[in-house]
């Protein structure tokens, strides 16, 4: 028994000491709270929480005191980024998302945050490549720390005083050329299949011509031009198409609604809808382009499309652009009701201001005025009840024999009254609320009305009706790209002013309700507080009541006179204070901005676009010397019923030829033409077959980018992020590489895959290891044949460093093995960084 008895007791005090302690850090937190301390209060109310988490009033304080630390350090984190100190505004970002994870405007401005850094890098990188004298490569970086942040007036001057000297490589396609010198072609009535046999000797590629293909005279200049040049004004001029069958065969077709439904391959692609609305989805498709079938599944928010690939890419890109989430506001609204009260009465008041006679004989009254009699029929029986006057308000005024008379008095009292009132009445509702979605809110009590309604035979139906009565809100907020917030406000007051009963039986309530009504419309920036105020009611009344011509006399009259005085003022104040949880999502440039085609032919490329900028050709220059003409003469080729294909014809050129333009006139319009290299060697045994393919470097190959974005700055003991960024990607099936690192200073935690390889729906395989004792991380991404290969730019994933020790940290790539369709090698180019670990 004592022992039980003990640990009672030692239960007993472990609680009382737990009350003790958790009161004590919550009377502590809300001083922190008062003087402006949120962290120091938010974690006084952590303590507090912890010791009593049954606590409601504890758990409610912590709430609201992460809230408002997390709003000074967003707010603190906005003035440091506004001053482009970046470091200090990620730790207060970090900080405020930490603290209220809901605070969303956090998350956006990290985001915002590393991509200003990874610009800031990637301007570091160009003006590097520049002074190396690399114009291909600074102009790459430039313009990438443009898409990271178009903001960035640095790189865009860089970019525009670039240009002005060199201009940078147009994207476009080239197949499998044996040769990249300058093409100038130079016909005139000559047929269109002896122009592409001259460029197929050219280049090395076969031409299979469909049968529809007509045999029509070309007239061409067209100096110092790329094989992709060439074929394009050719069948741009003459309405013809090409598909590449393999890096060495095309075939050409006339550009005809039947011929393109022969020839075109369509595809079928299921986009998956995160925040956009598939019905406002597939209208908005259908109103940029012309798809030929589209189906919307709303159950599960997706389109169904099938198109050729160049509808379905551009398809893709609007969706992308258009698929951001809405953004969202917290409403906070503060409801102020004043009311005062003044009342008075002073003086002499009659219950009655009348006096009644009545006068007996030796029969009874000659009169019942002193009687009120109230009369009942039930069945076939009366019944009177009568109540007498009393003797208060009886004066006998005389009596003779058996007469007397008496009159009625009413009773007097003297008031000297006042009343004084004062009443405050607060609310403070928070909402949140999508942008441009209406809100709805209302502050005070639902008033019962009883009506009676009869259905002819006796029987009552009693109702009863609800009225809101107090304070209504709408509001429907718009945010704006600078987070300031559009708020179209009603506000609605309403008070009972009084009731009555109506009607024969009395059991019907009529209401008298006041209504006080204000529209409009706010204009507030983020944290802003608007107070609304005015809304005043001011009742005053004097009421007088005094005998007749008594209350007249002066100074007697104030005395036999009764006054009532009152005023009743209610003042109403409304404050609403806007707090942006997400902004408004801008897509990236390169996303919300790009090339669509012409008007019947959608494209993600432009037409023409191997003439938008100066080809680079890889050779140097050699000295022009003249060469003899060549031999071959080919013949047109007759229109046959079936596809014809062109064959490679080899002409031999010496070794040392340089890449200079191969000049092509024709000396027979109609039969034969002259191929002249007026830049061969003059070698008359070589010079008599000249082979174009001998000794030429290869044809450029598009290169991938692959870049870190990370902090330039932490602290040791922090972790941090690096994402790995992948750019320029082109059907990607594959992308095996190596992360390291310096294990010496920071070290991975953790890995997790990006939206690159899976951004289109479908599977993809993601491995990562890290090896911490070497400092790697062996990365490998892969994707099914059948699911195709990847294009565009996004983060293939991200790791997690820990700070270990002060110094510089450099991240790398190695071992890269990225490959494409047929998985065939496609060459990248790295960009590591460098992060500096400092002391706390």
């Amino acid at each position: 028994m004592k022992i039980v008895m003990k640990i009672a007791l030692l239960s007993a005090f472990a609680a009382l000491t737990a009350c003790t302690v958790g009161r004590s850090a919550f009377d502590r937190g809300q001083q922190y709270e008062r003087s402006g301390k949120f962290d120091e209060a938010v974690l006084k109310y952590a303590e507090a929480v912890s010791n009593n988490p049954e606590q409601s009033e504890y758990r409610l304080a912590f709430l609201k005191a992460s809230e408002n630390a997390a709003r000074v350090h967003l707010k603190a984190g906005d003035d440091l980024f506004a001053e482009k100190r970046l470091d200090e505004a990620f730790n207060e970002y970090t900080k405020a998302m930490v603290l209220d994870p809901a605070q969303g405007r956090a998350k956006q401005q990290l985001d915002t945050l590393r991509k200003h850094r990874s610009s800031l890098q990637l301007y570091n990188e160009g003006v590097a490549f520049e002074k190396e004298n690399k114009t291909k490569e600074a102009v790459r970086s430039f313009q990438k720390a443009l898409n990271f942040n178009p903001n960035n007036r640095e790189a865009a001057e860089s970019v525009e005083r670039l240009l002005k000297t060199k201009k940078v490589r147009a994207e476009g396609f080239e197949l499998n050329l044996k040769s990249t010198k300058p093409i100038t072609l130079k016909f005139k009535d000559a047929k269109i299949k002896d122009v592409f046999n001259i460029i197929s000797q050219l280049s090395g590629i076969n031409f299979v011509f469909d049968e529809g293909v007509k045999d029509a005279a070309v007239t061409v200049y067209l100096e110092n031009a790329t094989f992709q040049q060439s074929l394009d004004i050719i069948c741009g001029m003459h309405k013809l198409s090409k598909k590449v069958l393999n890096e060495s065969t095309v075939i050409v077709y006339p550009k005809t609604p039947d011929k393109t439904k022969q020839y075109e391959d369509l595809y079928v692609q299921t986009f998956f809808l995160n925040k956009l609305d598939a019905k406002k989805a597939v209208n908005l498709i259908r109103t940029m382009l012309q798809v030929k079938k589209i189906y919307v599944n709303e159950e599960m928010n997706t389109l169904v499309l099938r198109d050729t690939a160049d509808v379905i890419e551009v398809a893709r890109r609007i969706l992308d652009a258009n698929d951001v989430p809405d953004a969202e506001v917290v409403l906070e609204v503060e409801v102020i009701e004043l009311a005062k009260k003044n009342a008075e009465s002073f003086g002499l008041a009659l219950s009655k201001y009348a006096i009644g006679a009545s006068l007996y004989g030796p029969n009874g009254a000659f009169s019942d005025t002193l009687t009120a009699a109230t009369t009942s029929t039930t069945s076939s029986t009366t019944t009177t009840t009568t109540t007498a006057a009393t003797n208060t308000q009886l004066l006998n005024l005389f009596r003779w024999g058996d007469y007397r008379n008496y009159i009625t008095v009413p009773n007097a009292t003297f008031n000297f009254g006042k009343t004084l009132g004062n009443a405050e009445t607060l609310s403070n509702p928070k909402i949140r609320v999508k942008n441009r979605e209406k809100a709805k809110f209302n502050v005070g009590t639902r008033v019962p009305i009883t009506t009676t309604s009869s259905n002819g035979v006796g029987n009552y139906n009693v109702n009863v009706q609800y009225v809101d009565v107090g304070v209504k809100i709408n509001a429907e907020p718009t945010i704006q790209l600078n987070n300031d917030v559009n708020i179209k406000l009603g506000l609605e007051v309403s008070s009972i002013l009084s009731k009555e009963k109506v009607g024969t039986d009395g059991n019907t309530t009529v209401a008298t309700i006041g209504t006080r009504n204000m529209d409009t419309v706010l204009s507030l920036k983020d944290g802003e507080t608007s107070v609304i105020g005015g809304l005043i009611q001011d009742t005053k009344g004097n009421n007088t009541s005094k005998i007749f011509l008594l209350g007249d006399i002066p100074i007697i009259g104030n005395l036999l006179s009764n006054k009532d005085n009152s005023q009743d003022k209610t003042e109403l104040i409304l404050a609403i204070t806007p707090r942006i949880v997400r902004g408004i999502t801008v897509s990236d440039p390169e996303v919300a901005s790009f090339w669509s085609g012409v008007e019947d032919d959608p494209s993600v490329a432009k037409q023409y676009a191997s003439f938008a900028q100066e080809p680079e050709f890889n050779a140097p220059a050699a000295k022009s010397v003249s060469a003899p003409p060549a031999q071959p003469q080919p013949k047109a080729q007759p229109s046959a019923s079936l596809p014809q294909a062109v064959p490679t014809q080899n002409v031999q050129q010496p070794a040392q030829a340089a890449a200079q333009p191969v000049v092509v006139t024709p000396v027979a319009p109609q039969s034969a033409v002259q191929v002249t290299d007026p830049q061969a060697v003059a070698d008359p045994a070589a010079a008599k077959a000249p082979d174009l393919a001998a000794n030429l470097p290869p044809a450029q190959v598009r290169r991938v980018s692959l870049s870190i974005s990370a902090p330039t700055v932490v602290k040791v003991g922090e972790q941090f992020s690096a994402d790995i960024m992948i750019s320029e990607a082109n059907n990607l099936f594959s992308a095996p590489f190596k992360i390291i690192y310096d294990p010496a200073f920071i070290e991975a935690v953790l890995l997790t895959e990006g939206d690159m390889f899976k951004k289109d729906g479908k599977p993809s395989n993601f491995t990562g290891k890290i090896d911490k004792t070497v400092g790697a991380l062996e990365i490998r991404f892969f994707r099914e044949a059948e699911n195709g290969g990847i294009s565009g730019a996004g983060k293939l994933f991200s790791a997690t460093f820990k700070a270990r020790a002060p110094g510089l940290a450099s991240i790398g790539f190695t071992g890269i093995k990225l490959t494409g369709q047929g998985y065939k090698p496609v060459e990248s180019t790295p960009y590591n960084a460098v992060i500096e670990v400092k002391q706390p």
